[in-house]
């Protein structure tokens, strides 16, 4: 299956609709990016040639603000039953259930449907999970005991949120992009991996192939096999909490003493294969 011409331009780069109002859509490097260091033999979409090139991702924030936004309108909506009880069109529980169901999708499905990581791993995040289901004992208990319990599991639902927001804040505050490398299928074998990472799949395949087997904190580190019409690759991805992928190689990036050793050296030992030309955009002179 051949790609649209379009699709080939922006695939490494990335779209510049993704980010309108950008100065930078024209340069090698964007927002807070820096260059991996001189052992990975990185390369850019521009020059192409043998080495890693960075991918940039659609980034999620522009995807998930608008409905984040109306989640905290029905939370707060949901309210209005224990605000104002027996004066609503229809049974006060059944509004209020209905608004907070409402402002729960609003905020965790767009998140959970836009994350750009393989979420093999079932979790929770970025939902605080604690003070929520906290919030739907004190919730039932105010149903069976006394009304005004309600107010608690109100407060409880408040905090979660507000923490939840802030889990998906910091998981948007990085770049998102992963690092590509053209290889040859006859090439794959145990051999041209770097040490530290388990391999899932001895030959090559599509989706996760080996990650990384030391503690990484709130990041794990995976390579995933990619074909495309011009060719296989591998690419390496650094996750936050297996929802999204960060690039490792920015300015603005947590100073985890962690990443050093994973960040230290590319994770092949091999320089791959040279850039299909089709991919490259070679920028004319100004």
């Amino acid at each position: 299956m051949s790609m649209h011409p379009e699709d080939e331009k922006y695939w490494l780069p990335g779209n510049p609709q993704w980010w309108p109002n950008s100065v930078e859509n024209h340069n090698t490097l964007r927002f807070n990016e820096e260059m991996p260091p001189a052992s990975w033999h990185s390369t850019t979409s521009d020059l192409g040639g043998k080495g890693w090139i960075r991918q940039r991702l659609e980034p999620v924030a522009p995807r998930i603000l608008f409905p984040t936004a109306w989640s905290l309108f029905f939370l707060i909506a949901s309210s209005i039953p224990l605000l104002f009880p027996d004066k609503t069109p229809i049974d006060d529980q059944n509004l209020a259930a209905s608004f907070f169901v409402i402002s729960w999708f609003l905020l965790l499905m767009p998140f959970f449907w836009y994350s750009n990581a393989n979420n093999e791993n079932f979790s929770f995040f970025p939902l605080e999970i604690i003070s929520f289901i906290l919030g739907l004992l004190l919730f039932l208990l105010h149903i069976a005991i006394d009304p005004r319990i309600g107010w608690f599991s109100y407060l409880l639902f408040i905090y979660s949120w507000i923490s939840t927001v802030r889990n998906i804040s910091d998981s948007l505050s990085i770049n998102s992009a992963r690092w590509l490398l053209p290889i040859s299928k006859s090439d794959f074998s145990i051999e041209i991996f770097n040490d530290g990472w388990f391999l899932l799949s001895k030959k090559f395949r599509n989706g996760l192939i080996a990650t990384w087997s030391k503690e990484l904190g709130p990041y794990s580190g995976e390579i995933t096999g990619l074909t495309r019409s011009y060719g296989n690759f591998l690419a390496f991805s650094l996750v936050y909490k297996n929802r999204i992928i960060h690039d490792p190689f920015t300015l603005n990036s947590d100073n985890n003493n962690l990443l050093k050793d994973v960040l230290e050296q590319p994770p092949l030992k091999i320089l791959g294969e040279s850039w299909p030309v089709n991919l490259i955009q070679i920028r004319d002179e100004e």
